[in-house]
């Protein structure tokens, strides 16, 4: 690992659970973030859980599921209260919210189980916790469902893994899929499509978690896609798993098996904003989200790469990033 990260103690209480040390990464000129866990869903066990998915709605309060007990919980950030919704009918990962406030979820499937969407209306978030049969199948066939992303005219985009696929989805649920063409590099890591956000130009960025690359594509007026575009490639971004832009508009990556945070700017420029060893805080981060200035990371703490072996360590968190620049940072 490389030799630029320190650590600090932090002495502080959240929900009534002691807060991890933070940790300060540096690019070499200045410190680039701060790093500490926003909330523990597991404080008794690193290896009880696993969280992939996370999103938040328009109050500030974070999602995420356990693939496990398939169960979904609603977070406060600020007071690390943590509430537990429901049980999904089956797992899920990528997650997104439309703008009328309704909840998507990414189940892939695999060995014979076909990929779905699974959707939950805002009305029935608007309450306390609510039965199993209030989780609807929106949309089926797409197998390998992962990353979720909408566009401006309320479609949605699914991402399919390894089978290098992206699945459009209308608001009425029509699919179409689009086979990428995206490969894979490494043979340990076949996923070649795997976070997926749009950029303030209108362009798809998409994560290639083999190859270590953001690929980009226009999407024209009639919903057909245009060439495939590299946007940024680095060793750095190994590993590649969500993404999510930034109110800088730079793009914020989960180089998940580096335990690493990078951010890609608007000129393609990758950076290193904050890594650590196996015991944390960050553990196999695999999804982004941004709450104001502030980022979170959900901690999916599998046993690969730089968070091999996951124990000891903190496991199912949510990881809290604050982003910190210097005067006259150029984005």
């Amino acid at each position: 690992m490389k030799k630029k990260l320190m650590l600090a103690v932090v002495v502080a209480m959240m929900g009534g659970a002691a807060v991890a040390p933070a940790m300060f990464a540096s690019d070499g000129k200045f410190r680039a973030a701060e790093v500490s866990i926003a909330v523990d869903l597991d404080p008794v066990s690193a290896a009880g859980m696993r969280i992939e998915g996370l999103t938040g709605d328009e109050q500030g309060r974070l999602y995420t599921i356990d693939l496990d007990s398939r169960r979904l919980f609603r977070i406060i950030p600020g007071t690390g209260e943590v509430e537990e919704l429901t049980i999904l009918p089956r797992p899920a990962t990528g997650m997104a919210f439309d703008e009328q406030g309704n909840l998507y979820m990414a189940s892939g499937g695999g060995a014979g189980v076909d990929g779905v969407i699974l959707r939950i209306s805002a009305d029935t978030l608007a309450y306390g916790p609510f039965k199993t049969g209030l989780v609807e199948t929106f949309v089926q066939d797409v197998d390998g469902a992962n990353g979720l992303a909408f566009d401006r005219e309320g479609n949605l985009y699914v991402s399919g893994g390894a089978t290098g696929n992206i699945y459009v989805v209308s608001p009425q649920g029509e699919r179409t899929v689009w086979a990428s063409g995206i490969a894979a590099e490494r043979p340990q890591q076949l996923i070649t499509v795997n976070g997926l956000a749009f950029g303030r130009d209108g362009r798809l960025y998409i994560a290639n978690t083999s190859s270590g690359e953001i690929n980009r594509v226009r999407i024209e007026k009639d919903g057909t896609f245009g060439e495939v575009e590299l946007f940024a490639k680095d060793p750095l971004l190994y590993g590649a798993d969500g993404i999510a832009f930034g109110p800088d508009s730079n793009l914020y990556v989960a180089a998940n098996e580096r335990n690493a945070i990078v951010k890609v700017t608007q000129a393609g420029k990758v950076t290193e904003i904050t890594a650590n060893n196996n015991q944390g805080p960050l553990e196999f981060p695999a999804s982004l989200h941004f709450v104001g200035e502030t980022l979170y990371a959900s901690n999916f703490d599998i046993a690969r790469g730089a968070n091999s072996p996951n124990q000891p360590g903190i496991g199912a968190s949510i990881a809290k990033i604050e982003l910190l620049k210097k005067h006259g940072d150029q984005q």
